[in-house]
């Protein structure tokens, strides 16, 4: 079925998957995305935790109430950054443009990476037609830009001073480097600024949404320490272990069978068993079947 662009725009603002296939268009126009059930799944728990600022309670999916806060856990090159910390935080910005965003990464090149590709998005053509936000052309820099009704989107690293500022969504995205696996100092230092510093800049502990999205390093990185005292996670490997479904939609389930690929036009075993000899079974399993407890 094909959609005039007024009902099309009309879908973008109000379902976040159709929006972000479209702006993965308008980034990468040469790189078609390719539909996966995990980028519908993920799509879906943003869209309903987006709802705790529209709504200021607790939502619902299906007979499980839905978190302020999530960890994702999906192996490299599975879109997790793209979805969650350029195409989301666009769309969120796009629907209420007074939020106040701040989104850390392990380096701050990896975090201005984040930013740039945000702040293109929302300045491509496909965006303005869309939403009526606009940027504040006297503070768009890498490190941060503002819309014209003083909502932000603030780039910093893992262990930077945020004195000041607070945060309406606080993302961590790639917490720690993938050579600091092992380092237990790099660890204790990214779960120390999470306790210390990110907790401290939510301008509303009760509605703040927090988001930390990684592939698996360590039993102790920032991901497995919030599971262990009790946030939410959807952690999808790169080869499933044993079978799971996965909320796709109110009242839709994917279920996925045992050693069913992640990405199965993307991967190959043949590829991915390659890849588990080149880096070694203990951070294969965490890394890309997002369980460190198995190595």
């Amino acid at each position: 079925m094909k959609f005039g662009r007024r009902t099309a725009d009309a879908l973008y603002r109000v379902s976040f998957g159709a929006f972000a296939y479209a702006a993965h268009t308008a980034l990468y126009p040469n790189k078609p995305l390719v539909p996966n059930w995990h980028i519908k799944c993920i799509c879906y728990h943003l869209q309903e935790m987006s709802k705790q600022l529209e709504t200021g309670g607790s939502v619902t999916i299906e007979t499980r109430a839905v978190s302020k806060h999530l960890v994702i856990n999906l192996p490299p090159r599975s879109l997790k950054s793209f979805l969650v910390s350029t195409a989301w935080v666009a769309w969120m910005l796009g629907r209420k443009p007074s939020l106040e965003i701040i989104c850390a990464s392990y380096s701050e090149d990896l975090a201005h990476k984040f930013s740039r590709d945000c702040r293109v998005l929302m300045e491509s053509r496909f965006y303005k037609r869309v939403f009526r936000t606009r940027l504040n052309p006297r503070k768009s820099t890498e490190t941060e830009f503002e819309t014209t009704k003083r909502g932000s989107r603030l780039a910093t690293s893992i262990g930077a001073t945020l004195t000041g500022r607070g945060a309406d969504i606080f993302i961590i995205d790639d917490p720690t480097k993938s050579n600091d696996a092992n380092s237990e100092v790099a660890l204790e230092a990214a779960n120390d600024w999470f306790r210390t510093t990110a907790l401290n800049r939510r301008n509303n502990p009760a509605k703040t949404l927090m988001l930390v999205v990684q592939q698996r390093l360590h039993t102790n990185d920032l991901s497995g320490t919030l599971i262990e005292h009790g946030w939410p996670s959807l952690v999808m490997p790169a080869i499933a272990t044993e079978a799971q479904d996965y909320a796709l939609a109110d009242g839709e389930f994917y279920h996925r069978p045992a050693e069913e690929l992640l990405q199965p036009d993307w991967d190959s075993l043949d590829e991915l068993n390659a890849t588990k000899s080149e880096i070694g079974s203990r951070n294969f399993a965490a890394q890309y079947q997002q369980n460190p407890n198995t190595a």
